[in-house]
């Protein structure tokens, strides 16, 4: 009895891509060996080929030499950004761009009165000299960065309702009535009018204005921001509308992380779920502010030790410290992702060394940062709302605990005992004191219903 054995013969066309392969992975290697390379960068990638051709080795680094694939991601991602503006021009030349007109609600800071601009000059020099830490002999103490740049665009606003209304741009008693009807024309809300209203007064303060006027200021701000306090905030609209808790950011958190482990090492896709996936971890275990969140840095703010991470950065709106000694383990996963993302057959502790001094959050494998606005960007993405909302789902599940246990929701969100934080005490003070009644209440009833016969 004899049986005829069949041999299967892979189709041509596999045979044609595995040799095609073959021959790319032995002119990359020749290619190294030219150059006296022995760990590729991505300069070495560029210069070795084309979009097409870097496309190809991709495929084929991640099959065979996946250590490398991550230099490889970054110069696809710099090959296809230049491939883009190649076919899609910018649609205004240098030449248009500088003659174009300023925007239409305020005018550009340059074209401020000089003693506001030499103003808001003092109070960045002073901001940024007592950042450093550095002793100055000016004894005011000017806004945070952020509010500073704020104000400067409130007061180009400002001095463009001046021009509009032929009046001339100073803050005066008249031209802040012209400058309230032209807010609530352009349907700014009581809240809105009464932060810019505190932000002029912040002005007037340090460019030692009339006091009438600076009274002024503080009751107009007085009065838009008690009845701004009647009106819902948008936060508010979005928690009645989704029933979102931190426990649900966590668990997307989780779903980002294992659907990134999935995709190809060294790819885009994997590199934007991994940064994705810590940005929301992150904000839990770290629920600090964009402007905080958006400039962290490995080993400058945060340091691994042998069982978890630690964080210690000056806030950027208080200058206050936030110091976590030892961040929660469940978070190492998400930051040792992000530390190996272009080196993933590395060694942790080696990866954490090359990402030294470079920005947790960085599309670019460490080189550069990302915008203020990324983390809210991702926040969007995921739940429709910035990422200042994870401070809100803090405070909002510890007033719903029966304990006093609002100080945990304070000191994650690196809140001292300033007005904010004071108000989320009473707040949720509030709260415990309303269940407590409604339960005594109930059981009063209970029992007037017990005795009845």
């Amino acid at each position: 009895m004899s049986f005829e054995v069949a041999v299967l013969t892979p189709p041509s066309g596999v045979v044609a891509s595995c040799a095609a392969s073959e021959r790319l992975l032995q002119g990359w290697d020749a290619y190294l060996g030219a150059n006296g390379v022995s760990k590729p960068e991505v300069k070495d990638f560029d210069a070795f080929g084309g979009l097409g051709k870097l496309e190809r080795l991709l495929k084929v680094l991640n099959l065979n030499r996946p250590s490398q694939a991550g230099p490889l991601r970054l110069a696809l991602k710099i090959k296809r950004s230049q491939h883009w503006r190649k076919d899609n021009p910018p649609a205004e030349t240098q030449e248009n761009r500088t003659s174009r007109k300023p925007a239409v609600l305020s005018i550009p800071e340059a074209e401020l009165p000089r003693a506001w601009c030499r103003a808001l000059n003092d109070m960045r020099v002073l901001r940024a000299t007592l950042s450093l830490g550095k002793l100055s002999l000016d004894d005011r103490t000017p806004p945070a960065a952020a509010v500073i740049r704020s104000l400067a665009s409130t007061l180009r606003i400002f001095a463009k309702t001046c021009l509009d209304y032929d009046c001339p741009v100073e803050i005066s008693l008249k031209t802040l009535d012209i400058w309230q009807v032209a807010r609530l024309a352009a349907g700014n809300s009581n809240r809105t009018i009464a932060i810019r209203l505190k932000e002029i007064r912040t002005f007037a303060v340090w460019c030692d204005c009339d006091e009438d006027l600076i009274e002024r200021l503080t009751k107009l701000k007085a009065r838009y921001g008690k009845t701004g306090c009647n009106e819902p905030k948008r936060k508010e609209h979005w928690m009645r509308a989704n029933d979102i808790k931190v426990s649900d950011v966590w668990v997307r958190a989780s779903m980002l992380l294992e659907k990134a482990r999935t995709k190809p090492v060294g790819s885009a896709r994997r590199a934007h779920l991994v940064l994705d996936a810590a940005c929301l971890a992150f904000s839990v275990v770290c629920p600090l502010r964009c402007g905080d969140l958006h400039r962290i840095q490995f080993h400058t703010h945060l340091r691994r030790h042998a069982g978890c991470w630690s964080l210690d950065i000056a806030t950027s709106k208080t200058g206050s410290i936030y110091r976590r000694a030892a961040l929660w383990p469940e978070l190492t996963p998400f930051l040792d992702a992000v530390i190996m993302l272009d080196m993933p057959t590395g060694n942790v502790w080696d990866a954490y060394a090359r990402r030294e001094g470079t920005p947790l959050f960085s599309r670019d494998g460490g080189n550069s940062g990302i915008h203020v606005a990324w983390p809210t960007k991702c926040w969007v993405r995921h739940f429709g709302i910035g990422a200042h909302i994870i401070r809100s789902l803090w405070h909002t599940m510890m007033f719903e605990s029966e304990d006093d246990d609002q100080w945990i929701a304070l000191a994650l969100c690196g809140q001292g005992n300033g007005r904010t934080a004071k108000e989320y005490i009473l707040k949720g003070n509030g709260n415990r004191a309303g269940r407590n009644a409604r339960a005594k209440i109930r059981a009063h009833r209970e029992s007037m219903r017990a005795h009845v016969p």
